[in-house]
């Protein structure tokens, strides 16, 4: 791999495609040490990347801003004064070709799905991983430069004191780490759930004597209380937009199991590793779901058309296909292997 030194990674959005690129930053930094790694990122999604010796600096674009001329002078005499060498577009739409072209960088790379004109600023880096799961298609940008890639490696941030927050948090209401993270929410609402299914795994897992913590993003807060006032059990702990990012994550990193459909949340707790059980119908597993591990286990709706080649399928009614029955099952036979 040539010996760049000054690396610029765009990668603004969102939670689980931020995560997904993570093993890239990590296959970078395994083959240069001593290079420069900086990430261009929206502010909310900022506290996803880990300092050094991961991410030496990150710049943080404003989406609403990218329309204007003078934001744009700004941003271009900001980045040239950074002087790189090399970006790579992980994102590879017109947003994040604005920002690789005004890098100027004599080299701009994109992984092989060049969208909405960003052929016309970034080279393809085409390999053999091209219809496979997204993290192996950000990876072979790494393979084509010349890259080893040992793996699949997420480096995560770890927030001590958001750890001390959640860690105080849960000790007040009498939680150990032996609890269960729900998350009802999910970006697109044909991804979702039903909230009386997970209502019902939430009633059941409380009076099994599990704690229960639901959480989420403040746009989920109806669902958080939905839940809440539907299972009505002193061992379920709402806390769905009461987090910040940085305490998701701890959050998730110290539960015992998390369940979810396919929300951004998930992605997390398969970076951390954590026992998971993830729900899919409308989206494809193999393109962008939970990659690897004996921790992860998917439940797909028996109706599911989703495929790699068509990842979003408008069903309303597919993952309703999913039994209360066939989550608990699974969720009790993890108990059983973990005893």
């Amino acid at each position: 791999m040539k010996d760049y030194s000054n690396i610029l990674i765009i990668k603004m959005s969102s939670l689980g495609d931020v995560i997904h690129a993570l093993p890239t930053l990590y296959a970078l930094r395994q083959n240069l040490p001593h290079a420069k790694i900086t990430w261009a990122i929206h502010e909310q999604f900022a506290s996803l990347l880990p300092g050094t010796p991961w991410v030496d600096e990150v710049i943080i674009i404003d989406k609403k801003q990218l329309k204007s001329p003078s934001y744009l002078w700004n941003l271009r005499k900001d980045l040239h004064s950074r002087h790189f060498d090399m970006t790579l577009d992980l994102q590879c739409i017109a947003k994040s070709a604005i920002v690789s072209l005004l890098s100027g960088a004599p080299e701009r790379y994109g992984y092989w799905e060049l969208r909405e004109g960003s052929k016309f600023v970034n080279k393809a880096l085409v390999g053999a991983h091209k219809y496979d799961h997204v993290i192996e298609r950000y990876l072979d940008t790494v393979r084509v430069l010349g890259g080893d890639v040992e793996g699949v490696e997420f480096p995560m941030p770890h927030d001590h004191a958001a750890e001390g927050v959640i860690r105080k948090r849960l000790a007040d209401l009498g939680v150990t780490d032996d609890y269960v993270v729900v998350v009802p929410g999910a970006r697109w609402i044909v991804k979702e759930w039903p909230l009386l299914n997970f209502g019902e795994l939430c009633i059941r897992l409380c009076e099994s004597g599990k704690k229960v913590i639901i959480a989420g993003a403040p746009d989920d807060n109806e669902k958080g209380l939905f839940i809440e006032n539907y299972v009505k059990n002193d061992n379920l702990i709402n806390l769905v937009g009461k987090t910040t990012m940085a305490e998701l994550i701890e959050l998730i990193r110290h539960c015992h199991i998390y369940i979810s459909a396919d929300t951004g949340p998930l992605h997390i707790a398969n970076a951390l590793k954590k026992p998971l059980i993830a729900l899919f119908g409308t989206t494809s597993p193999h393109r962008t779901g939970p990659y690897g591990g004996s921790h992860v286990h998917i439940i797909i709706s028996p109706t599911s058309k989703a495929t790699p080649e068509q990842p979003l399928v408008d069903d309303p009614d597919c993952m309703a296909q999913i039994p209360v029955d066939a989550v608990w099952d699974v969720y009790s036979e993890m108990l059983r292997k973990d005893l």
